[in-house]
């Protein structure tokens, strides 16, 4: 099938530019399924669910001076997709320490670019199940975009939805209303990770009085703010390591939301704050001020995804993370403020107008231009709302999902953070010499949800 030739954005020839070999700009994803699923038949699902409404994912970028000098996105002449898909099986035990092992071997290792820049893994003996592990250019879809076309694989029709939400399970999830038992907790799961959501539709639906009102204040904290020093500063070093938590049961967070009337984001957010507290405290102390984090907000909306909307439509956020907060609760008290600002503020509409606006400049303006926002946090925190219903592949059933942005500039930790099927998974990308031992964060986590609970369930807030 022969495509026509599509100029690259600018928007995303700049994530072309920014690729370095300490922190290659490649979005990872993992997905876990129920039994075993051969290669064969994984690759002719790619063949119809991918490549066909999909057609990028067969081309390229290439410098042309044609009708305009640039990049171009064309059709790789020699495209095989059996050299796109690479086959595995754990050693045993298939445990989450050999899939990790697996995964972070993996991470620093740079796409091939004389082809399409994506690769898929097949990875048998998992815990009795298969993950499917795959990395592709940022400059060919964003972490939403991708998100997107693995639920178009699904054996579900999710044609009225691409995230699967029940009509209404927006609010009462979010607020913390909503009736009790089950049908309350798969509303919650669909609205897991509003953090992307919410900001856009602040940006569209804002007043323009109330962007003007704000926006000086904003501008000054973007372009002012400072990463404060902390185990977590320094150079990136090419190694990393991926490492998760158990899955998150959403219902279990009930009593907690309903008591301090946070959100399921709220409480997720809060707890990776207190992980990473607990890692600070023992690697010489934390900071007097709070980690700045980078939040990628989707501006897309709810609409369908089309074939040629792939490559990046998403601003950025700093969220200030409250590591200085001596308790879980105060942690996750300040968090709710601060997302509940983040909601009402401009500043995904600004940071999206950068991104146009280094449109017209050099791409090496555009790569320092980021790069002077990227030092500015210690990383990037992904935060994805999936399907509240489980999915199915190829008649396997779905059962974990991650997704991690890359770490640009000198960041050193990326958080994944996906709500899929009533439960919520976390995990941590991060780079291995700053983090050595990310079993810690993990374990700070589990640590730190185990308090939150314990308070809501004592009445103590």
């Amino acid at each position: 099938m022969t495509t026509s030739r599509r100029a690259v954005r600018p928007v995303d020839d700049v994530w072309l530019a920014m690729d370095q070999p300490d922190n290659l700009m490649v979005v990872e994803s993992l997905m876990v399924v129920g039994g075993d699923l051969d290669r064969a038949t994984y690759l002719e699902l790619l063949r119809d669910r991918l490549l066909e409404p999909y057609p990028r994912f067969r081309q390229r970028a290439r410098w042309s001076w044609l009708p305009w000098p640039g990049q171009w996105w064309e059709d790789d002449p020699h495209f095989d997709l059996e050299r796109h898909v690479h086959e595995a099986t754990l050693p045993e035990p298939g445990d989450d320490a050999a899939l990790q092992d697996y995964v972070s071997g993996h991470l620093s290792r740079a796409l091939d670019r004389g082809h399409p820049p994506w690769e898929a893994h097949v990875v048998h003996g998992y815990a009795g199940g298969t993950a499917i592990y795959t990395r592709l250019h940022h400059a060919l879809a964003d972490g939403t975009a991708l998100f997107r076309v693995v639920m178009s694989m699904a054996d579900e029709d999710l044609a009225g939805g691409t995230d699967g939400t029940p009509e209404g399970g927006e609010q009462g999830g979010e607020q913390g209303g909503g009736p009790d038992g089950v049908q309350d907790g798969r509303a919650e799961a669909g609205t897991i990770a509003r953090l992307r959501s919410l900001p856009g539709t602040a940006v569209r639906s804002a007043s323009g009085a109330r962007r003007l009102a704000s926006t000086p204040i904003v501008a000054e904290h973007l372009v002012l703010a400072r990463r404060p020093a902390s185990p977590l500063s320094g150079p990136p070093h090419h190694a990393k390591l991926a490492v998760w938590a158990p899955p998150i049961d959403v219902a279990d967070l009930r009593t907690l939301r309903q008591a301090t009337g946070t959100t399921v984001t709220d409480v997720v957010m809060a707890a990776v704050a207190g992980a990473l507290r607990r890692w600070l405290d023992d690697h010489g102390g934390t900071p007097g001020k709070d980690l700045p984090t980078m939040v990628p907000v989707d501006l897309r909306g709810a609409a369908a995804l089309r074939p040629d909307d792939l490559g990046n439509q998403f601003a950025l956020v700093l969220l200030d993370l409250p590591v200085t907060a001596d308790t879980a609760l105060g942690r996750l008290t300040e968090t709710a403020a601060r997302m509940a600002a983040i909601k009402r503020s401009p500043e995904a509409w600004l940071t999206f107008g950068l991104l146009e606006a280094m449109g017209v400049v050099h791409p090496r303006v555009r790569v320092r231009v980021t790069d002077f926002f990227a030092r500015k946090a210690t990383g990037v925190t992904t935060s994805v709302r999936g399907p509240d219903v489980p999915l199915h592949l190829a008649g396997r059933p779905i059962t974990r999902m991650w997704a991690w942005a890359p770490m640009s500039a000198d960041q050193t930790i990326s958080t994944s953070i996906i709500g899929y099927g009533g439960q919520v998974h976390v995990g941590f990308k991060v780079d291995a010499a700053a983090v050595p031992d990310p079993d810690l964060l993990v374990a700070g986590l589990r640590a730190e949800l185990d308090e939150l609970r314990e308070l809501g369930g004592t009445g103590r807030v």
